[in-house]
């Protein structure tokens, strides 16, 4: 028999994220993988601000830019003509990129490596069953079926999460007549101007073909020669496989014979499908990103939620088998992350709509067209699929417009916040006054000076996921005191 702390099922972006997080804090996680190999495929494309700035604040941006096709300042919903902006939002980084999901598999699992955690490959999840003092994973391996004790299992583990089967996840939802294709392709000849690297969110916007109800996308290049196909049709229920002929009359009907394929390497078939389970957390198992939540790939957002959940929850986790994760912490994974999931689960159904080129629908992009144009609805749709805006439920007694919302980086006494929150402790941004009462947490927290004129405070408690638990306001008044509960409510007792 084996038993570890943390078993991560699934070795994709979010468990991999989620397994780094407990590295860091020195939690060593099982991850298996039912895969042989490392995924060679793009599958998801984007990473959303807000997932740029937490790559930020774990020093792995450097990685990800380096290989990154693009970096597009503005956003869109449902491809309307009309361009997000992120420039409310005070990020450093006001763009999405266009990014390869294999690609930041690679780069968290390298990071990973470097925390001391590898990988168990062709490692498949066939049982689980959980008491009150632990779970239990049946696991087929290459060397025949072992059992494996785990404080927690995580279910990262995909749209057909074994995990959540398993563990009796109830996962309600809808769907649709909508079928849409992704496939990478490697191309023999095209003219230069299907080569050009987007710019803009207007250069991936797509085509309406009203008579067959059908919308294609631009080519998108990817590393290494690769190019992005992408169409969806309304009206047609999503089949089992796609064809190579499929892909290559796609591209014919949109280029003709200027773009010439010479292989079709992946593709994959898309649904509207909305799903989201109804409980992120059973007793001892916990299920993140696809495994919790599906949904149309409107926007380029599940990639990115899905890092945001694991982030939200490893901190967390590794609190707990730390020893030190005050009462309830782990509950607050569901309460914070839930709402977000089925968010979005709303607005992509909204985008699917309004991406069905039929007339009938030509008032409803009207009226989206009429209201994106105006500064505070902009405003708040960049927002919403940036995950620039999400905002917690903190319950300090203390209103602030900070509180509970992701703090933009600053400039600390020592190098920046998102440098700080490196080490996966949390961050006290405050002077004197308030410093010296987190000296029992300075395992957990690090203390730092810097200027929150622009943010009306005089100090800021971050947590290591970089969300504000607790805020000084500029004011006369004395929060020592909130900052204390604060501290315990998000950090455990002190030393």
């Amino acid at each position: 028999m084996n038993a570890v702390d943390v078993l991560v099922v699934g070795a994709g972006p979010s468990g991999l994220a989620v397994a780094c997080e407990l590295a860091l804090a020195g939690v060593r996680p099982a991850v298996i993988d039912l895969l042989p190999e490392p995924n060679r495929h793009s599958k998801a494309l984007g990473l959303q601000p807000r997932t740029v700035e937490l790559l930020d604040c774990r020093g792995l941006l450097d990685a990800v830019l380096a290989d990154a096709v693009a970096r597009i300042p503005d956003g869109h919903f449902a491809g309307l003509p009309v361009p997000l902006t992120y420039d409310r939002w005070g990020s450093a980084h006001p763009y999405h990129l266009i990014y390869p999901q294999n690609l930041l598999e690679g780069v968290l699992e390298a990071e990973l490596l470097r925390l001391g955690v590898r990988v168990s490959r062709a490692h498949e999840l066939i049982g689980l069953s959980q008491d009150e003092e632990r779970a239990t994973a049946v696991v087929s391996t290459p060397d025949g079926v072992v059992d494996l004790h785990a404080r927690y299992v995580v279910g990262c583990d995909g749209h057909a999460s074994s995990v959540r089967a398993l563990a009796g996840f109830d996962f309600p939802g809808t769907s649709t007549d909508f079928s849409g294709v992704v496939a990478d392709v490697l191309l023999r000849s095209a003219p230069p101007e299907v080569l050009t690297k987007p710019r803009r969110t207007s250069d991936l916007l797509g085509e309406d073909r009203r008579d067959r109800r059908e919308v294609s996308y631009p080519l998108v290049p990817l590393p290494n020669g690769r190019y992005r196909v992408v169409w969806a049709e309304h009206g047609r229920e999503a089949a089992a496989e796609v064809t190579e002929r499929e892909v290559r009359a796609a591209v014919a009907q949109r280029y003709g014979s200027a773009v010439d394929i010479a292989e079709v390497e992946w593709a994959s078939r898309l649904s509207d499908a909305a799903h989201q389970a109804a409980d992120y957390r059973l007793g001892r198992v916990f299920v993140v990103a696809d495994a919790a939540h599906i949904h149309i790939p409107a926007g380029g957002q599940g990639l990115s939620v899905g890092v945001q959940d694991a982030v939200n929850l490893g901190w967390k986790l590794a609190a707990d088998v730390l020893g030190h994760a005050p009462a309830g912490l782990l509950d607050t994974y569901h309460s914070e992350r839930h709402p977000v999931g089925a968010r979005v689960l709303e607005n992509t159904r909204v985008q699917a709509f309004l991406t069905n080129p039929a007339r009938e629908y030509d008032p409803l992009r009207r009226t989206f067209l009429d209201l994106l144009r105006m500064r505070e609805v902009n405003d708040r749709f960049a927002g919403m699929l940036s995950g620039l805006d999400v905002r917690y439920e903190m319950g300090s007694g203390v209103e602030h417009e900070v509180l509970g919302a992701r703090m933009p980086d600053l400039a600390l006494d020592r190098g920046r916040l998102f440098e700080r929150l490196r080490s996966g402790r949390g961050v006290l941004v405050a002077g004197a006054e308030h410093a010296g009462r987190a000296r029992g947490w300075a395992d957990r927290v690090e203390v730092a000076d810097g200027d929150l004129s622009p943010w009306s405070a005089r100090g800021v408690l971050v947590r290591p996921d970089g969300h504000v638990c607790w805020v000084a306001p500029d004011d006369d008044g004395d929060h020592a005191e909130h900052l204390d509960t604060a501290l315990r409510t998000w950090f455990g007792p002190p030393r």
